[in-house]
């Protein structure tokens, strides 16, 4: 019922600025746009403002608090600030380096370099567990333990973060 609620908000930001994307995920909206000037950092803030009104206009409340912003590029060339105002307050949003999405850490270069480690770090974690707590098990019991506990946080989102990068493959 919700989606249906919120499914017109990427085409009334698409008809703000055509340049601006948006994705929804249950109750979530990512907005976002390629600023390679100052104009298209206006644009992008009046499709904030756009969403700001349109939720306004259906009595629904926005977590400001919730509100990050995140620049991915290789070097940072425009400084970017956008705001929310709320009953006549302007709220300056947050500018992050990384940002956790759906479990997945993003960060300003997209190297995933503190994903990477955060999961590496929890492998070794659970495997050490299943070697203190089991210490006298086939190989047959390990491998399901293996399989059911530690891979699926090796593989979760691996089409996202997969080393794509040669010297991210063989990790000391």
């Amino acid at each position: 019922m919700f989606l249906i609620y919120i499914n017109d908000m990427p085409d009334l930001c698409n008809q703000q600025d055509a340049c601006t994307k948006t994705y929804l995920y249950a109750d979530d909206e990512k907005i976002y746009r390629v600023i390679n000037q100052i104009s298209d950092m206006a644009d992008l803030q009046a499709v904030v403002n756009t969403v700001k009104n349109w939720l306004d206009e259906w009595l629904s409340r926005l977590n400001i608090d919730k509100c990050k912003t995140v620049s991915y590029s290789v070097k940072n060339l425009i400084c970017t600030q956008y705001h929310i105002t709320h009953e006549n307050y302007t709220h300056i949003l947050d500018k992050f380096d990384s940002v956790n999405d759906l479990g997945v850490i993003f960060d300003s270069n997209l190297s995933f370099r503190d994903y990477i480690s955060h999961k590496i770090n929890k492998a070794y974690s659970i495997l050490g567990i299943i070697k203190r707590n089991f210490i006298y098990m086939e190989h047959t019991s390990f491998l399901l333990l293996y399989k059911s506990m530690v891979r699926p946080h090796l593989e979760y989102a691996n089409s996202v973060w997969c080393p794509y990068q040669k010297k991210r493959h063989n990790r000391d």
